[in-house]
């Protein structure tokens, strides 16, 4: 019972993510309420109330008690939130954006990283590194989730909270293409040896080399986002009937 209404519910959002995404409801329009959507899509008010409560928790409406729900500011859109990017036609091509992002910022974070990490951030960047290299091929996930805690323990490292809140923005976009990237002939190796010279150029605090270790990391996983296949590359879509809104 509770897997149909999720899927209802889901069905109300993907519906006005769309219908919010193309403009067609700009800021301040003003959503059915609960009854009329019981009604246009067949559902109970719980249903309902889930779907609105979704699109509230993703940035997209505002709910004033008394007067109704109407779309939010653009502004407070959760415009990273995968589905977003799905309806909003960037599924496709996220790794690339994604990876783009990476360029940009994380050559920014590791010199600071290298100037500022602590004992206690070093120590952790060696535990992940280990993991890294101890994980392997064996579980895809396993080293993706691990290749994030790295890249997330290194912009803790930076002392900057804003260069690490930009920074888990965009890292967990990340996950799927790093799981299938691991497959790639050789990419494992590569990584690790990235990794450790990226380690290597902050326990030196060389922030220099530490920029540049980056820089030809991010090289290596552009080059082998080339080999992944590209419906591998978006997120995790499973016709928009997605139970963890």
């Amino acid at each position: 019972m509770r897997n149909n209404k999720g899927k209802r519910s889901q069905a109300i959002v993907g519906e006005f993510m769309r219908l919010i995404a193309s403009g067609e409801l700009g800021e301040g329009a003003a959503l059915p309420t609960e009854p009329e959507l019981c009604e246009r899509f067949g559902v109970g008010r719980g249903t309902a109330r889930e779907a609105i409560q979704a699109l509230a928790a993703k940035g997209l409406v505002t709910v004033r008690h008394g007067s109704g729900t109407v779309v939010a500011p653009r502004y407070l859109h959760h415009q990273l939130d995968p589905d977003y990017l799905r309806v909003k036609g960037h599924g496709d091509d996220l790794a690339e954006f994604v990876v783009e992002a990476r360029e940009g910022l994380e050559p920014m974070i590791a010199p600071l990283a290298a100037q500022r990490a602590t004992d206690d951030d070093l120590n952790h960047l060696r535990e992940l590194v280990e993991e890294l290299a101890n994980v392997g091929e064996a579980d895809p996930e396993v080293h993706a989730r691990v290749d994030i805690a790295f890249h997330a323990a290194l912009a803790a490292a930076s002392g900057n909270p804003v260069l690490t809140a930009m920074h888990d923005l965009i890292t967990q976009l990340g996950l799927r293409y790093r799981q299938f990237s691991v497959q790639v002939p050789g990419a494992v190796e590569r990584a690790v040896m990235w990794h450790r010279h990226i380690l290597e150029a902050i326990e030196a605090r060389d922030p220099g080399a530490a920029a540049d270790a980056m820089r030809m990391h991010l090289r290596q996983v552009r080059s082998e986002l080339e080999h992944v296949p590209r419906q591998f590359l978006s997120p995790d879509d499973d016709g928009g009937n997605r139970e963890d809104v």
